[in-house]
């Protein structure tokens, strides 16, 4: 805008627009001269204001033009801060103006006279110093200050909880940022049932990358129950812009947010999802090269349809992180000594989750009234807890995931409510009890039965209805929350679930209570005697386990109840069942397992046509009962043999051998037997025969006397020989001991940890026979024990162990290598664990090169009592173990070298999962490594009994995420570490 020209007349001389009216002081001047610049400035009193009203249109007109621009731009653009310090200044001096010009009038007024010319002379000079600001202030904003090239997203602040001190929570905060700094990983899911802290984790992982300066911007939204289109794009595009108006159409709005965030490097954390969002719809697109995603959401399933790159369960808290929580939030009152018991049983019955904590212990906080507490206890433990203040939202959020379950799936899920609080249940009984009651697999083989059951235990773990988070994979129980909303849920759908166990039961359920049960479960509930003969016209379960004082039957006590078709007596006292037992003919599955005091079973059993299941193992029954023959019905048996003289269990050779001829639907069979009974190794291959011919066998416990009795069996089984594919046969599952020296006591090998659990035991064997290659084809787990004979465990077929994840060698004198590499594409490439155990002439792992994608998916490693081994792991192995996660070395009375490093700096980190380094009574060792190393990932290291290791290859920066040392502290203080390194390692030390 250009300027127009103007004149300030002081004394009638003409000066330059923009020039100012005025005295020029001169030291050199007189008194005349003075007194003419004050006349000036009265004379033109008039015209001074003229001009400054002048230049305040252009002042006002200029700040008009910068607002104009602001707003057509300010959807992607924002103003500078100058540019806001400018229309604050605009502001004041417009405010200033108002006030002069008043002056101005009132001046303007007064009668002429000495006071006037005064108030003009004064007022004059302040007009013409003013005008001077005015257009100074004028010049000084031009368009290219107004704006910056974009607008800064509003990040929206959900000041968390600290969460620093519960463990629980702060480890998946950092697991997040680990993954976020991953630049393969664009889309994270976090998923867990309502209330274990998933917002809480959100809202700390905002805080934390803002801190950390991650990303240039990071998007919050709250879904809504809708899941709105709608609301998603507005709830972006508020934090982008001021003018979300301008988009009303979805479409348009997509484009915006996509344009607005093509070349950002932003965070969009969605919380609350409960079904799928296209992402591409809101505007978020996989092309994004610097975007990233991380969504919350309380079933599993949601991630895989969102396809995310990575996915995290958030567990329930630790108990002791749950304690810590509820002692915080209720205050000093928890530590009462008459509330104190009370408190923990309350912290239990949270089920651990911090949303619960937090409503229950804020109900609590400061009351010391113990009737109180054991009131709130008591609804906890109730189908009523719901009602207590602030569950209402946990009761709702039960029934949205409940309802979105088919009927059959509910039903399960309402099963598994039969069974005690904090119970851990065995998944393959739970879906054993599921298809006995009908649930599942009808008119199914075993092996699809359990492939549906699976399945459907599966759906309900990545709803967060059952948790996994057992002391072993293989089982499951029901967060506590949820059965008590499965009990209510039972009552209201009349489902006709009776629980009582050893803290409920007070007394026996009622007559009216077992006429009404359906799924009648009286586990571990100290019961001493059963009723004599109880009506119930409607009972399908029957759960009497763990009664230990139970051990005797009434005779007629099975009269009436010709519906049941489950029956557990696991580790019951009863020493005979009753004749009544006949009546259960549509009984489909019995457990008489650890019935130490059962020797024999009655040939009333014979009559119960509908049993496809029998457990007998570890009974007093020690051999095979004739009355088995008779259950030709049975699709899976269990039991343990032993030849004790004289007992009448103790069948020939051919009646053992009929009675397996009979059992022509058997899919599942368990023998437990001891490999070292003669009588076994004379009838085992005999049996094994005749199991050769089931066509139906699908998993098997079977101990084999030697190579020459599996053999047999391998090449005669129809079963076996069925298989799809050399790796793959009908079993789903295989127990094959093989030899006479079985090493239970001091295998450190879970088979658990295997899905397939396919597991093969060699104990003293000769020579490689092929049939154990065979079996290697196909088994997951693997135990090579004291055989004395091979030098090399390449021998054995290692190229094709391509299904082993856990592998024990143990006592093998004669092995010096694990891994000879030639003719391998890549050796034990989905191997877990590896277990070296007492091979005194092992000289190492494996030597030279090997192929990529061996050990890739290592995690465990063990080498114990390897005498002549001189460093643990080689060069060419460390570069390949990238998920190795735990290395123990112990007793290994030559190794010098944990970690061979045959280069002086690394670019690509070796190892960068470990988490936890054992070495213990390591005489020999001098050094972990020779080289610069960088420990990504450990937590935990132990050195103990290595007195000639003088330096840990630790200092501040390489291990970031230590937590613990764990050594002698004589051993400490003789460490040649710098005192700066053992100043900031010493607080991470635990002294033994």
């Amino acid at each position: 805008m250009a300027s127009v020209p103007m004149t300030i007349l002081t004394g009638g001389t003409a000066q330059a627009a923009g020039t100012l009216v005025g005295p020029v002081t001169d030291a050199g001047k007189g008194i005349y001269s003075s007194l003419k610049h004050k006349l000036d400035y009265i004379q033109n009193f008039d015209r001074n204001f003229k001009i400054l009203e002048d230049e305040k249109q252009y002042l006002i007109s200029r700040k008009n033009d910068v607002d104009d621009l602001i707003a057509k731009n300010q959807v992607l653009k924002e103003k500078t801060h100058e540019c806001a310090t400018w229309l604050e200044d605009v502001e004041k001096v417009t405010i200033d103006l108002s006030s002069m010009k008043l002056k101005y009038e009132e001046t303007s007024r007064m009668s002429p006279g000495l006071s006037q010319l005064r108030r003009r002379l004064k007022l004059s000079k302040q007009i013409v110093k003013m005008t001077k600001t005015v257009t100074d202030l004028r010049d000084k904003m031009n368009y290219e200050h107004m704006l910056v090239t974009e607008r800064r997203p509003l990040r929206l602040e959900k000041f968390p909880i600290n969460i620093s001190q519960v463990p629980s929570l702060e480890e998946n905060v950092e697991k997040l940022i680990e993954l976020l700094n991953d630049d393969t990983i664009k889309k994270i899911g976090i998923w867990g049932m309502p209330g274990v802290g998933k917002t809480t984790i959100l809202e700390n992982l905002n805080e934390r990358v803002a801190k950390l300066g991650m990303f240039d911007m990071v998007l919050w939204v709250t879904m809504s129950n809708e899941h709105c289109l709608d609301h998603i794009q507005q709830s972006i595009m508020k934090q982008l812009t001021s003018n979300v108006e301008v988009f009303n159409d979805p479409g348009k709005a997509a484009v915006f947010i996509s344009e607005t965030l093509k070349n950002k490097k932003y965070l969009l954390l969605l919380d609350g999802v409960s079904s799928k969002i296209e992402l591409r719809h809101v505007g978020i697109h996989d092309g994004h090269i610097h975007g990233k995603v991380v969504l919350a959401t309380r079933e599993r399933t949601l991630c895989y349809v969102m396809e995310m790159d990575d996915d995290i369960k958030i567990e329930r808290m630790s108990r002791d992180d749950a304690r810590k929580l509820f002692r915080e939030v209720v205050g000093h009152v928890a530590n009462h000594p008459c509330i104190v018991t009370i408190a923990e049983r309350i912290v239990i019955q949270c089920g651990e989750q911090p949303q619960v904590i937090k409503a229950v212990g804020s109900y609590l906080n400061g009351k010391l009234d113990e009737n109180l507490w054991l009131s709130t206890l008591s609804k906890l433990q109730s189908p009523q807890m719901y009602q207590l203040k602030h569950l209402e939202d946990m009761f709702t959020a039960f029934e949205l995931i409940f309802d979105e379950l088919h009927t059959g799936l509910q039903e399960c899920f309402l099963y598994g409510a039969s069974f005690p609080e904090d119970y851990e249940i065995y998944r393959d009984y739970l879906v054993e009890c599921w298809r006995t009651e009908q649930l599942i697999g009808i008119n199914q083989s075993l092996r699809k039965a359990y492939e549906e059951g699976h399945a459907s235990l599966e759906d309900l773990i990545d709803k967060c209805l059952f948790d996994d988070r057992c002391c072993n994979i293989n089982y499951v129980k029901m967060p506590i929350i949820f059965r008590n909303a499965a009990i209510k849920m039972a009552q209201l759908q009349n489902f006709g679930l009776l629980v009582k166990d050893e803290e409920e039961l007070e007394e026996h359920p009622s007559l009216v209570a077992w006429t009404n049960g359906r799924i009648i479960s009286l586990i571990n509930s100290n019961l001493i005697e059963l009723p004599q003969r109880p009506k119930c016209p409607k009972i399908s379960t029957l759960f009497l386990q763990k009664n230990k004082m139970l051990s005797t039957i009434p005779a007629s006590f099975f009269e009436e109840m010709s519906t049941l078709k489950t029956l557990d007596l696991y580790g019951t006292s009863i020493k005979e069942l009753p004749p009544s037992i006949s009546k259960l003919t549509n009984l489909r599955g019995m457990y008489l397992n650890d019935c130490q005091y059962l020797i024999n079973l009655p040939n009333e059993l014979g009559e119960l046509q509908s049993l496809q299941l029998l457990d007998i193992c570890r009974s007093g029954i020690s051999g095979f009962p004739l009355v088995i023959g008779e259950l030709t019905g049975l699709q899976c048996l269990r039991l343990s043999f032993t030849s004790v003289s004289g007992n009448q269990n103790s069948e020939s050779e051919p009646v053992i051998l009929n009675i397996f001829e009979r059992l022509v639907r058997l899919e599942e069979l368990v023998i437990i037997a001891d490999p070292k009974d003669p009588k076994w190794k004379k009838i085992a291959p005999g049996i094994a025969a005749k199991l050769a011919g089931l066509k139906k066998l699908s998993a098997l416990t079977f101990y084999f006397p030697d190579t020459e009795s599996l053999e047999a069996f391998i090449q005669a089984s129809v079963s076996w020989q069925n298989g799809t594919s050399p790796t793959r046969s009908n079993f789903r599952s295989f127990n094959i001991y093989v030899g006479s020296k079985r090493n239970d006591k001091s295998s450190c090998l879970d088979v658990s940890k295997c899905p397939g659990r396919r597991y093969l035991q060699c104990s003293g064997m000769k020579d490689v026979p092929c049939v154990i290659k065979e079996v290697l084809k196909r088994a997951c787990a693997f135990e090579l024990i004291n055989h004395h004979d091979i030098t090399n465990f390449s021998d054995l077929g290692i190229d094709g162990m391509e299904c082993l994840e856990i592998c024990v060698v143990e006592g093998c004198s004669a092995i010096e290598k694990i891994i000879d590499n030639l003719g391998v594409s890549s050796a034990l490439p989905w191997l877990k664990e590896l277990h070296l155990l007492k091979l005194h002439q092992l000289k190492h792992i494996c030597r030279g090169p090997i192929s990529p994608n061996s050990f890739a998916k290592l995690t465990k490693l063990t080498l114990y009592e390897c005498m002549k081994l001189s460093q643990a792991i080689s060069w060419e192995m460390a570069k390949e173990l990238n998920e190795l996660q735990h290395l123990s070395v112990q007793k290994c009375s030559q190794v010098t070298e944990v970690f061979e490093i045959c280069a002086p700096s690394i670019d690509t980190p070796l190892c960068p999962k470990l988490k936890m380094l054992e070495l213990v009574n390591l005489e020999e060792l001098i050094r972990i490594h020779n080289g610069t190393f960088e420990w990504l990932g450990l937590q935990k290291i132990e050195v103990t009994g290595c007195d000639k290791l003088d330096n840990l290859c630790l200092d501040g920066m390489n291990a970031r995420k230590l937590q613990q040392i764990t050594c002698k502290e004589t051993w400490w203080d003789t460490l040649t570490m710098s005192v700066e390194i053992k100043a900031h390692l010493l607080p991470f030390c635990r002294f033994v």
